[in-house]
């Protein structure tokens, strides 16, 4: 777990200034779990330090890494050191369903009635909407890629191609690249057949794939020309852009989802966690960070406080006309079994 260590002292100075002591700080500082790099980094000077300077508590940081694995093992051990947490849709549900973050009281929760379905849900409230985008290296391809058949055409687009290490949106973008329409993709990978199908589609490329994990990787290739196409979040790509990158994006065949707050279950600081999560949820808080990175707020107050500049470069309206919203229900009932076919697979 990181740990920032300007979080604690700003919790130490807030103490002294409040005339509270060190004592009250702590106990009701609170502890945020969530992606790491630039985009926590961002978070902190939108959401976690303003918070600080209203309530004069202290926000810790901890990376997430995604999974399941880091919440089961804290609970287990019982020492949950995490409050909040920063989860993906189909880790939220599934964290939900086996009871390792808490059912929400909505009435604790300030801006509540601002979240509707699925931006709300039984254990989590809506932190980000994002989009996951084919991003290419534009001095290898020419011109645009527009589709997942481009993604796979390797002779038109030649040059590997890099993907995120996981079942999620791959198997969708291999079905649309099969010829899916995006309204029918979860009705086929619904069934048996739907998943072999796509596995078939990823043998066809599997030779030409370098697998990403870090959110900072896929931008990094793309620059130094070592793949020339790769799926990955607008957000890296549009900070690779401002630093000189060669590297575009389209909109059409993007995946989005969303990303939720939820309270660690085992927490001895809910109230605090409640507190945060008021904060971070209202429309103020989720246009600041919408502002400076490029996730579109789930308050939908949120959007009025944002510019026509800045809602063009985000996964909604227009942008999401050919795109594909992810199934969270699906992935909830099938992320166990497709991750170990998954794993098994690209292990070979």
């Amino acid at each position: 777990m990181e740990m920032k260590k300007s979080s604690l002292m700003s919790g130490l100075l807030a103490a002294v200034v409040l005339g509270a002591g060190i004592g009250h700080a702590f106990a009701s500082d609170v502890t945020v779990a969530t992606w790491g790099g630039t985009y926590t980094e961002k978070q902190r000077k939108s959401i976690f330090d303003p918070y600080t300077a209203k309530s004069g508590d202290a926000v810790l940081d901890a990376v997430y890494t995604g999974g399941l694995g880091q919440i089961q093992a804290m609970i287990e051990s019982g020492n949950t050191t995490w409050d909040v947490i920063q989860m993906g849709a189909p880790e939220m549900f599934n964290a939900c369903g086996q009871g390792l973050i808490e059912e929400l009281d909505t009435s604790k929760l300030a801006s509540a009635a601002d979240f509707k379905e699925p931006g709300i849900t039984k254990c989590g409230i809506g932190a980000i909407g994002w989009g996951m985008v084919i991003a290419y290296n534009s001095k290898l391809t020419g011109d645009q890629p527009k589709s997942w058949n481009d993604f796979w055409d390797l002779k038109k687009y030649p040059g590997k191609r890099a993907m995120k290490r996981e079942p999620q949106n791959n198997l969708e973008g291999a079905l649309l690249a099969d010829g899916v329409a995006p309204a029918d993709v979860y009705k086929v990978l619904s069934t048996k057949e739907g998943v072999d199908r796509a596995f078939k589609k990823l043998d066809e490329i599997k030779a030409d794939i370098q697998w990403w994990e870090a959110g900072a990787q896929p931008p990094e290739w793309l620059a130094n020309g070592g793949v020339a196409m790769s799926t990955t979040f607008v957000g890296r790509i549009l900070e690779a852009q401002a630093e000189g990158a060669a590297i575009k994006f389209g909109w059409p065949g993007s995946l989005y989802n969303v990303d939720y707050w939820a309270i660690v279950s085992g927490t001895k600081k809910k109230d605090a966690a409640y507190a945060f999560l008021s904060y971070a949820t209202s429309p103020e808080a989720q246009a600041e960070f919408s502002k400076i990175q490029p996730v579109a707020p789930v308050n939908l107050k949120a959007s009025a406080l944002l510019t026509p500049e800045r809602i063009a470069i985000m996964p909604v309206g227009d942008n999401l006309k050919d795109a594909v919203p992810i199934d969270s229900n699906f992935w909830n009932d099938n992320l166990e079994a497709l991750t170990e076919r998954f794993n098994a697979w690209a292990s070979k």
